[in-house]
Order: structure tokens, then sequence, then C-alpha cells
């Protein structure tokens, strides 16, 4: 490693993001991998976002200000990594939370995978707004050429997870952008590790370095707008025609709304709730084979013409549930994901 050579770009899209990003950039500041630099672009917010990166920049000049017309998550991100100086590129979205080895053990793993490897993940855990851990991580322990069970699930989670080549988003180009998605956002990280796991290896570090904030206003609980950026992401993928089978995108179009149903019923969105399980059981519809699919259908149901709420906002729709025995349904999408997850040996088409 060279003095003074940029090993590492993280890349901070920030929006009204005043609240949290104190904590974010204070992560990424103590990373015991020194050479990075961070490059946090305010996305033309109206509160102290920008006074807060100076005031970082001041004591620490690897942080970065950049100013642009609000353009959504896909630009900010867009318009940092075209600065960007380092050999990798580390997204990190302004509530989450990195360990202070997060970036050393991912150029670990990057560097032992060669340029075959386009990119890496770590596991991820789910915090509060008082940053609390909400639920452990649920761990997978996929990697190589990952691309059907990517396309099943986002198996990489946040945005802040995963590590990539420079070189490698050069070759698959940037994130989609807002205005690509039909004017909303939210699918657009599911997107870029789709473009990468078709070309090169995905690499995995086996510890827990992410904390994922869960907060009443973040992106990922706008159900309408993460339906309609998925919609755009994944008629992307078919029309690239990577050989996969057309099931796959149907099991894939299920396992999201099903993701959706239980996302807008543990935060009393019940309307959402019924809405996203039509969308999942016309794309798949063993899901009504799933006992905790349904029942969250009729509660929400119950709620809606009783007027009443369930479970308080904030709850985990990952987290394990009470072990029973699976029906019949459920064991066929297990054996869907066992199979997808046993075609992760072979290296991806150059």
């Amino acid at each position: 490693m060279n003095s003074g050579e940029i090993v590492v770009s993280v890349v901070v899209p920030a929006y009204n993001a005043e609240t949290w990003l104190p904590l974010t950039l204070e992560s990424a500041c103590q990373q015991t991998l020194r050479e990075i630099e961070i490059l946090v672009v305010d996305d033309d917010s109206s509160d102290r976002t920008a006074e807060v990166v100076r005031e970082f920049s001041a004591r620490d000049p690897r942080v970065r200000l950049i100013h642009r017309k609000n353009g959504g998550v896909g630009a900010a991100r867009n318009t940092a990594i075209a600065e960007a100086r380092g050999r990798y590129i580390a997204p990190l979205d302004a509530d989450d939370l990195w360990a202070p080895e997060k970036l050393a053990a991912q150029v670990a793993c990057m560097e032992a995978g060669g340029e075959q490897m386009g990119m890496c993940y770590c596991w991820s855990e789910k915090i509060d707004a008082r940053g609390q851990r909400i639920t452990a991580g649920f761990p997978f322990e996929i990697e190589g050429s990952v691309l059907r069970p990517l396309v099943l699930r986002n198996f990489v989670g946040s945005g802040s997870v995963p590590m990539f080549r420079a070189a490698a988003l050069a070759k698959v180009g940037p994130y989609l952008e807002r205005s690509e998605q039909g004017g909303e956002q939210g699918c657009e990280d599911w997107d870029l590790s789709l473009r990468i796991a078709e070309h090169y290896q995905i690499g995995l570090v086996r510890r827990c370095l992410v904390g994922y904030r869960q907060i009443a206003n973040c992106m990922s609980l706008n159900a309408e707008g993460m339906s309609r950026s998925y919609q755009v992401i994944i008629a992307r993928a078919k029309a690239r025609d990577t050989g996969l089978p057309p099931a796959v995108f149907r099991w894939s179009a299920g396992n999201f709304y099903s993701y959706l149903v239980s996302k807008c019923y543990l935060w009393g969105d019940y309307p959402g709730c019924l809405q996203s399980m039509a969308r999942a059981a016309s794309a798949d519809i063993m899901l009504f084979g799933n006992r905790r699919f349904y029942l969250m259908g009729l509660k929400s149901l119950l709620r809606i013409l009783t007027g009443t709420r369930g479970m308080p906002p904030g709850a985990d729709p990952d987290a394990p549930q009470k072990r029973q025995r699976s029906s019949w349904a459920e064991s066929i999408q297990s054996r869907r994901w066992q199979d997808a997850v046993e075609t992760t040996g072979a290296l991806p088409k150059s």
C-alpha cells in the first residue's frame, strides 16, 4: 500500500440528515483503515446537514462536502463516485452505523478475491432511533456466483453493507437514479448488486459490521415507492437476458411483496399490507399456503374494519418466528431457495 494512497472512497448521500449524520460520520472517521476519503453529498438539504459536514471536515480533512441539486439517493451516490479516488467504493447511508473494522475486513476480503471479485458484503443488524439493536443479524452464507439467489432475494440487505471494486462499477455502470425509476427510489442498491453479480464474484465477511437504522420515515417503509422501484429493477434484470428461467422472477416478486406485507403490517400500514398481499399472491399463489402470510392479511383486514391497531410500530418483519411445523407450501418455498443457493459455485460470465 503506497503512502498517501486512498484505498476506499466512502460515499454518503445526505438529505436533511442533521439528526443522525454526526453519529454516522463518526463511525466512518473511526475506521481502523485510515487510508480513506469520506465524500458527503448534500442533496440540497434545508436543515443543518452541510454545517455538520463542515464541522467534521474542520477536524478531519478526509471528510469532504459536495453540494448538488436534489436528485435522490442514487444521483447523490453517483455524484460522489464520479469524484472518488479509491480502489474501492463503500456507500454509507446518512443514518446507519459501521463497526470500526468494517472497511479493513472488507478490503482484506476483496484483496484475497482478486480482480474477479467485484463486490463484498458483510452481515448487519437492525437498530432503532436510539441506536439499540432491534434484532440480531440473520446471516446468509452465500458467496461466489450469486446471481440466481440474489434475484430471488436481496440478501445483501442495507445499502450501507457492500463494498464495490471501483473498476467493476466502471464496467457495469452507476446506481439507478430517481428519474430512471418513475420518480421513486429504494431498490437501486439491489439493481447495482445484480449487475455486479452478472459479471463478477461476490465475497462475504462473516461478521456483523453494520447497524441498519429503522425509523418511521426511512425509505424502506414507503411500500408503494419501494414497489414501483422494484418493478423497474426487475424489468431491467429480465431485459438483460441472463438465462434465468421466468419462474425465478415470479418467485422473486412473491418474496419481495411478502416482505412488504410483513413490513406494512408491523408498522401499522394495514391497507399497504393488503395491497402487497394481493401483489405477492398474484406472483406466487403458493404463498397462500404460508400461514404467517395469510394471517397478517386477515388481521390487517380486521383492524381496518374495527379501527384497532396491533403490534407497536418498529417490530422486525424479518425476525425469526416461533418454530412450527412447516406447511407443504413453505417446504416448497424452502426447496426453491436451497436450489438457488446450490448454484453459487460456478464463475459468472465475464
